[in-house]
């Protein structure tokens, strides 16, 4: 299938029977089709594309093409529309390849009709890529919705969204608004946060900062459980009063998580994350004494717990947080605050 518009003026309606031996305007489409398949166009031959930047000509034998569309004016040169499925359909090695021989010109240009939950161009590749842009110093991929979303990339296996920048001053991918994602972030190279002119801050969910250590023995301490160093360098449950090799309490207890965890790495031996910084809820003894709000906190004697520091002068590098609320007996976890000191 092959349709070739030259623009010219004024066009034939469409469905309008021309008298014999009489010449039709073309209009400004391509190729234009109405049905169950708007337009369908099968090959069998191969095709060679020309180099970047140079106007696509038509294609010859033996090269061709399932679909092929050229407009030298103005209007598309391929242009489907649908009121519930694609507007256009590919398969092929590449579903759709789209060129564009304007320096303001689109590769492949999508528009969604505005409300529901549509897009402008959708990509699925289950195991490639699901829409891979290129341009030699324009934009690979734009994207850009009033009020739904600008590029939506989706993948099984394989790359949901790809943007490649060579340039070490240009920007492989550039998003104006805010931006969601779900899932895990892997990130080779520098993260810079601009906010010079504009008051913005790196806002995180979690309650302290924490970092990894190797911890002695197989069985990985519980969230809250005060740690302390041994003589190996590794982190052991504490197990006497006033340590002052105290380390911090592990995190991830009651409704608290980390923010930023440092250090993590894969191990042979077990790791365990120790707040060492920030909010987390750790294991209280109020036995030996009633703790209050803003108490300073010790290890104690119970293996794991934290108590109140009453001796000043043991106190001294043994401090390990603030409490953040009251236990008058018992055992209990309840939020410190880290505060080595």
């Amino acid at each position: 299938m092959w349709g070739q518009s030259l623009g010219l003026t004024p066009a034939t309606p469409a469905g309008t029977q021309t008298a014999q031996g009489a010449t039709a305007q073309p209009g400004t489409d391509g190729v234009l089709g109405e049905g169950n398949n708007g337009v369908r166009g099968v090959s069998a031959a191969g095709w060679t594309l020309p180099p970047k930047g140079d106007f696509l000509p038509p294609p010859t034998p033996p090269a061709g093409a399932g679909v092929w569309g050229t407009n030298t004016a103005d209007g598309p040169g391929v242009y489907g529309t649908s009121k519930s499925s694609d507007g256009v359909s590919g398969f092929g090695v590449n579903g759709v390849s789209g060129q564009s021989s304007g320096p303001n010109g689109s590769g492949i240009l999508g528009t969604g009709g505005g409300g529901g939950s549509g897009a402008g161009v959708t990509g699925l590749n289950l195991a490639g890529t699901g829409v891979l842009g290129t341009d030699v110093s324009g934009t690979g991929v734009s994207g850009t919705s009033t009020t739904g979303t600008g590029i939506i990339g989706t993948s099984t296996t394989g790359i949901g969204v790809q943007g490649i920048c060579k340039d070490p001053k240009g920007l492989a991918a550039k998003f104006t608004g805010k931006v969601h994602t779900d899932g895990d972030h892997e990130i080779v190279g520098d993260i810079s946060v601009n906010n010079v002119n504009v008051l913005k801050d790196v806002t995180l969910a979690g309650g302290d900062c924490a970092e990894q250590f190797d911890t002695h023995g197989a069985t990985s301490p519980e969230p809250g459980t005060i740690m302390v160093i041994d003589d190996g360098g590794k982190l052991r449950m504490s197990h006497g009063a006033y340590d002052k090799r105290v380390a911090g309490v592990v995190s991830g207890a009651g409704e608290y998580r980390p923010a930023i965890v440092l250090d993590r790495r894969a191990s042979s031996e077990g790791r365990v994350s120790v707040a060492l910084v920030g909010k987390v809820y750790c294991k209280v003894d109020a036995d030996p004494a009633s703790v209050t709000v803003g108490d300073l906190l010790t290890t104690s004697e119970r293996p794991g717990f934290a108590m109140k520091a009453t001796d000043p002068a043991q106190a001294f590098g043994a401090v390990i947080c603030k409490a953040l609320k009251p236990l008058g007996t018992g055992q209990d976890m309840i939020p410190i605050l880290v505060a080595l000191q």
